[in-house]
């Protein structure tokens, strides 16, 4: 990004350049959204197992006991 900025820089001031950096604006904005180290990790938050989660791997058994 520093290479874009350092032409557009040297760019005369016209529509052009303007453009290019509404451009560089735009896309640096893009970037820190898109960014998965702008906030911290964290771990997902994990739902307490139900019987209904199981049932499917469960065949003819109960997921309620025998």
């Amino acid at each position: 990004m520093s290479a874009v900025r350092t032409r557009v820089d040297a760019m005369p001031p016209r529509q052009t350049r303007t453009e290019a950096e509404a451009w560089i604006s735009w896309a640096a904005a893009t970037v820190e959204r898109l960014d998965p180290l702008a906030t911290p990790p964290r771990l997902p938050d994990i739902p307490e197992p139900r019987a209904d989660d199981v049932r499917p791997f469960l065949g003819h058994w109960s997921p309620y006991g025998p």
